[in-house]
């Protein structure tokens, strides 16, 4: 998992995107932002089609 930004860089996304954070809050969002980008790794890209996904292929009861 990657390091977390430095602070420093952090408040500077913060504010080039216009987002005003009490510290505490920008803090806990710079910690959590790699393990963010762990999971954004882990979506598909392109994403399946509808077909491809098994909700769209199972039916129970009267939809059969």
């Amino acid at each position: 998992m990657p390091e977390p930004l430095p602070p420093a860089e952090f408040a500077a996304l913060l504010v080039r995107a216009g987002i005003a954070l009490p510290e505490r809050e920008a803090e806990d969002l710079r910690l959590a932002h790699p393990r963010l980008l762990a999971m954004l790794a882990t979506l598909r890209d392109p994403p399946p089609a509808a077909e491809e996904e098994p909700a769209f292929t199972f039916a129970a009861g009267d939809e059969a």
